[in-house]
């Protein structure tokens, strides 16, 4: 008899994984611990020649620059056993879809361990040994057997890590990590149904937000914002939005709830005000506690989620807080500029607004330590560089949202005019309230971005636009005084953006980029010139 086809005792996870199973009904001890089905469908493997057997694989040793990713990542080792490592990633993504396979398990370790130390660091999607333990699970089982809704959860970490992976100036790197990055996220849409519908748990949300915010840094916000807007609804409906929801919950998984909730909170704000659509999440409607007034517990190491540290560990910031708080500036911006109530408020009403929200940022920028704003931060996080664009992100979030109540940004075509105008002689320059507190936040943030940008940057996207107004402020501030201190750095500063959008432009060609450069130039030659012209006169 083929002992392929023998009837066996061991269920399936004890099979695959080599320990012994004691056979209990209806779930063996090994089964219950590891809080899966005990199935029995699984056929015997048959042996392997002895050759094989002692022939042991060789595995590429790991760059120092990813020592700590792998170390986290170890604890995966522990969970998994005897996991098989001969599971390769398929070429054709249907296939893919079929079997459910995944890449080899030390490249996946890797991938969990670039992770939770990059994007799960600033914001905690998953709780650590939550995601380790669903890891080795999977792993444990048949391709065939795994469930979508885990083989997708796992797909969009890999695409995260990806995306967030240590770039390498090696000539097409970039092009692969792009290419692993879209593959995952592929894998993951492909079973989307199967995560929307049927019985929804925290792990569906998590797994769509994951997919969101790999979108949310395309050109293109609107697929993000598809996604977004049917993963609200599914956050609604699981009641993550208030806190009775969980109330019957362990302190860990309380946590883990409010925290899934909050980053798609901070996702809606954003998305919606960069898209200037209504968000789904209404602030009257939550009653969940943040991040920060959370109770910790002593045995549990995921209490430090969302925060980061600098290099000499004397400062630190609730990263993932300070984005909570400025996604609820943002809604209050939207509502100011876009809503339809806006349009029925009079002017006083609208003052008022603006001065209100102008407050709150003052407030919000003031809870920023300094070692973490953006003129030094690259100076006191320099061992982290994975946790630089965070930064930048946050930076460009809250300069954006200060010209917006100002109407001093690039996509206001109004301001846009009133620079070309005044640069002609034929206006005055209208000047935004605040503006050399503007100003020095704007040079700050063209500091940061032209010192950590790069054409692979995941947030290259996100902070295009703040970075573009950023710097015409800096033009229309010269315009204005074209003696004030900084004016020479500011002309450098200037110089190396209009280069930079130009290579912009030949990459993604649009009239409204051309339109723009051409005024941004005229603008940035008559500075050159009046400078000249100050110069002489000294």
């Amino acid at each position: 008899m083929d002992s392929s086809n023998r009837p066996r005792k061991a269920c399936d996870l004890c099979y695959t994984r080599k320990i012994k199973c004691d056979g209990q009904e209806p779930r063996c001890s090994n089964c219950i611990n590891y809080a899966t089905e005990c199935t029995h469908i699984a056929l015997r493997r048959k042996a392997r020649p002895r050759a094989q057997r002692r022939a042991t694989p060789n595995f590429p040793s790991q760059p120092k620059a990813q020592s700590r990713a792998i170390h986290q990542a170890e604890r995966l080792r522990a969970i998994t056993g005897e996991a098989p490592v001969d599971d390769q990633s398929p070429k054709d993504p249907n296939h893919a879809i079929d079997t459910m396979k995944l890449p080899p398990l030390p490249e996946a370790m890797a991938m969990v361990g670039i992770f939770l130390n990059t994007v799960n660091t600033a914001l905690p999607l998953f709780h650590a040994d939550t995601l380790l333990r669903m890891v080795g699970q999977c792993y444990a089982l048949h391709p065939r057997q795994r469930d979508p809704l885990v083989w997708a959860a796992i797909n969009t970490v890999f695409a995260l890590a990806s995306q967030h992976r240590p770039s390498s100036m090696i000539e097409g790197v970039f092009q692969r990590q792009t290419e692993h990055t879209n593959e995952y996220l592929s894998n993951a849409q492909s079973v989307v149904s199967a995560v929307m519908t049927g019985d929804v748990s925290l792990l569906n949300v998590q797994t769509l937000l994951g997919m969101v915010m790999v979108l949310q840094t395309a050109r293109d916000p609107t697929p993000a914002l598809t996604l977004l807007s049917a993963t609200m609804r599914l956050v609604h409906k699981l009641g993550l939005h208030n806190r009775a929801a969980s109330a019957h919950l362990d302190l860990v998984h309380r946590r883990q709830h409010a925290r899934v909730f909050w980053i798609a909170y901070i996702l809606d704000k954003d998305l919606s005000l960069r898209a200037e659509i209504p968000p789904v999440q209404l602030d009257d409607d939550i009653d969940v506690d943040l991040p920060s007034s959370l109770p910790v517990s002593l045995d549990d190491n995921d209490n430090t989620a969302g925060t980061l540290v600098t290099d000499d560990g004397k400062a630190k910031l609730s990263y993932f807080f300070a984005r909570i708080q400025l996604a609820s500036i943002e809604g209050r911006i939207y509502r100011y500029l876009y809503s339809t109530q806006a349009s029925k408020q009079s002017p006083l009403e609208r003052t008022l607004l603006r001065d209100s929200i102008s407050v709150a940022l003052d407030e919000w920028r003031a809870s920023i330590p300094l070692e973490f704003g953006a003129a030094v931060v690259t100076l006191t996080a320099r061992s982290k560089p994975a946790s630089l664009g965070f930064f930048c992100v946050l930076h460009s979030s809250g300069l954006q949202c200060r010209m917006l109540i100002n109407r001093a940004q690039a996509m206001d075509e109004q301001w846009i005019k009133g620079v070309r105008n005044f640069s002609r002689g034929i206006s005055p320059l209208q000047i935004p309230p605040c503006w050399e507190g503007l100003i020095h936040e704007a040079r700050d943030f063209v500091l940061l971005f032209q010192e950590i940008w790069s054409r692979d940057s995941w947030f290259r996207w996100i902070t295009t636009c703040p970075y573009i107004s950023a710097t015409m402020l800096l033009t229309a501030n010269s315009l204005h005084n074209i003696r004030h201190k900084k004016v020479e750095l500011d002309i450098e500063l200037i110089d190396a953006a209009l280069s930079w959008l130009n290579d912009l432009i030949l990459e993604d060609p649009s009239d409204a980029k051309k339109r723009f450069r051409d005024i941004f130039t005229e603008a940035a030659h008559k500075v050159k010139r009046k400078l000249a012209v100050n110069d002489r006169l000294e």
